[in-house]
């Protein structure tokens, strides 16, 4: 029998060790992408259990939860309109069944999670194809690396999973395969449309970007950039026609001052355009002074895909939608600018690969410099997302979840902002806000927690707050521990809202309690107060207002055996700083003390914003200093804080 000769090995059969080197960069890719999958729906879960969840998530998840029981048209009681119309985002309704996957609320949340990773791993595909498109050598594997940096590395990516949930990652999960798709001139493409039509106004407009920029930048995929930005286009003409986009400022009120008139106008979109183009400085000058946040946003994804046609249009409709809503909330690093942290580090790496073809010093350097500054932003921010987020000490989180299971599921929940996501699976959630009037349908409890979380409202209102439902309103206290105050309240028949107080309002004082002191809510609510138990300290403290500049009086009512303290501090800066101090001797039953309280200077909050370049704009705080009374006893003294009251100096009555 004669030998078989094996079968010639030719050089095309063997993977040349620089391809080898590409594909083992995509499999490291995707392995990264994987942990980075675990890590988001971790502290997702840690977010979750921490009551972190705020305004934003009540709303959404609240609809979501709603359909998946079966109301197909559920009424969001947040923003008081139909689920439907806060931004158009028809998308829930097909989500909806994912909760029976896992009944938890949790899983809204790992949707969006999900969304990202997903969004961020066609991004990597379509990098590691551009990479090693006209050859695949070692600068290939190179930029894919750099390219799955940019995505990974991003602190502001972490930043928007940590911030309730939002539309944006699930629709930039079908964005990238629609951009990548173009790209590459695939038929398919168009199969991205329908879903992202279902994602709402935003995803609209993301539309006529992508569009646009395919029309610009590749010819045989002319036509379909045509269809693209059109489909974006008459949708939201569409949702602005039949108000499905109130989430958006009612239409097209939140830009309405682009066009010269009025704050909150509301306008016409052909009004819009006349009023853009014949006032084109207010556009400038608004872009122009939010460039440190133009530049946070686009750094750390590599800056250069800002210069890959095909994204250009799109990374400027993000951009102007962002940065010309009024004040830095959408401006700032986070969910708003999200699609430019996964479409960016894409073109930047096109640009590097078309670079290198002409100028391969500068394509190295480049990417050397990119990867460097995209570390550098992740070790400046990335220490300081828990801190932001995780407010909530162990006992407030432990009292509010015993309070969750007390609460029947079909009571209305009245809470504080900051807590307010986790109360949302049922039909009326209202977060407090700001001083106004908010609905009563029976009965309601209200979870009021003044200094936990990430709140909005005023630490003074919602003390006063919690002072009006214990006397005025009569609601019943069920319990209150760890900064939180629980109360029930069947509203007198007839009863149809509850108005909130202002923030200037005065603050009973067993509503905030120092560490030498405790409430003593025993007989009628108007004689409670914070007794001294008998150590060292504040009997009372935190009782604070926001006010502006000038003088003031402080007025406390207080009964003491001993003598105490009373001390009024601004808190603004860091550290804070003592502005008034009296001794009160003793007292033979309750009496007012008045303090002066000089605060004409100005303090800036304690915000940080970043080193250097590292630097970004972040939304301030609510104007005004914070002006904070504190009551300190030595101890062994017999102490009785029953309120106090901030007053501009010469007037009689709070503003």
């Amino acid at each position: 029998m004669s030998e078989i000769a094996a079968p010639a090995i030719t050089p095309a059969a063997v993977p040349h060790p620089r391809v080898i080197a590409l594909s083992r960069v995509r499999r490291i890719g995707y392995v990264v992408l994987g942990l980075q999958l675990i890590g988001f729906l971790t502290w997702s879960a840690i977010v979750y259990n921490h009551y972190a969840l705020t305004f934003d998530y009540a709303v959404y998840h609240q609809g979501w939860y709603q359909i998946a029981h079966g109301n197909l048209d559920p009424y969001d009681s947040p923003q008081q309109c139909a689920f439907w119309q806060i931004h158009g985002e028809l998308i829930f309704w097909p989500l909806a069944p994912l909760y029976w996957v896992w009944p938890h609320d949790l899983m809204l949340l790992w949707v969006q999670d999900f969304g990202v990773v997903v969004a961020e791993a066609v991004a990597f595909t379509w990098i590691c194809e551009m990479a090693g498109k006209r050859r695949a050598d070692g600068h290939a594997a190179l930029f894919a690396g750099v390219g799955l940096v940019l995505l990974v590395a991003n602190p502001w990516v972490w930043q928007v999973v940590a911030w309730d949930y939002h539309t944006e990652p699930v629709l930039v999960a079908f964005l990238m395969p629609l951009i990548r798709d173009l790209a590459n001139n695939r038929r398919r493409a168009l199969a991205w449309v329908p879903p992202l039509l279902l994602c709402g106004d935003v995803a609209a407009t993301y539309l006529i970007g992508v569009g646009l920029g395919t029309v610009l930048a590749n010819r045989r995929s002319r036509m379909r950039g045509l269809m693209v930005a059109g489909a974006g286009a008459l949708s939201f003409v569409i949702i602005d026609l039949v108000h499905a986009n109130l989430g958006s400022g009612h239409g097209l009120v939140t830009y309405g001052y682009l066009a010269g008139g009025p704050a909150g106008a509301s306008l016409s979109m052909g009004a819009l355009i006349k009023g853009v183009l014949t006032h084109p400085w207010i556009m400038v000058r608004t872009m122009a002074s939010k460039s440190a946040d133009i530049w946070a946003n686009l750094a750390p994804s590599g800056l250069l895909g800002t210069c890959f046609v095909p994204l250009v249009p799109i990374v400027i409709v993000v951009l102007i939608e962002s940065h010309l809503s009024p004040g830095l909330l959408f401006a700032e690093p986070g969910l708003q600018n999200h699609a430019i942290y996964i479409i960016v580090p894409a073109g930047t790496v096109a640009v590097l690969a078309w670079l290198r073809q002409r100028h391969r010093i500068t394509a190295l350097v480049l990417a050397c410099l990119v990867t460097a500054q995209a570390l550098t932003w992740a070790a400046v921010f990335m220490p300081r997302i828990p801190g932001q987020w995780l407010r909530m000490p162990a006992g407030t989180v432990a009292t509010l979840s015993a309070v969750q299971a007390m609460i029947p599921p079909d009571a209305e929940v009245i809470a504080s902002q900051g807590i307010s996501g986790r109360f949302s699976s049922r039909a009326d959630i209202f977060p407090i806000m700001a001083a106004g009037s908010i609905p009563i349908h029976g009965e309601t409890w209200f979870i009021i927690a003044p200094i936990a979380g990430i709140e909005i409202e005023s630490s003074a209102a919602a003390m006063a707050f919690i002072g009006e439902l214990a006397g005025p309103l009569g609601a019943t206290l069920v319990t209150q521990a760890n900064g939180v105050w629980v109360f029930r309240w069947n509203p007198p028949a007839g009863t149809t809202s509850v108005s909130l107080p202002v923030a200037s309002a005065p603050i009973p004082a067993w509503a905030s309690a120092g560490a030498a002191g405790r409430p003593d809510l025993s007989g009628p609510a108007s004689t409670w107060r914070a007794v001294a138990t008998g150590a060292e300290g504040y009997v009372a403290d935190q009782l604070e207002w926001r006010a502006p500049t000038g003088r003031y009086v402080a007025d406390v009512t207080l009964a003491t055996s001993g003598p105490v303290n009373v001390e009024v501090w601004n808190d603004t800066g860091d550290p804070a700083v003592l502005l008034s101090r009296r001794t009160v001797l003793a007292s033979g039953g309750p009496m007012q003390v008045t303090v002066p309280v000089n605060a004409r200077t100005a303090y800036r909050d304690d915000l940080f914003s970043g080193l250097g370049p590292f630097h970004a704009e972040f939304n301030a705080p609510p104007p005004g200093q914070r002006l904070e009374v504190r009551v300190w006893s030595p101890g062994n003294t017999q102490v009785d804080v029953y309120g106090a009251e901030l007053i501009p100096a010469g007037s009689s009555v709070i503003p």
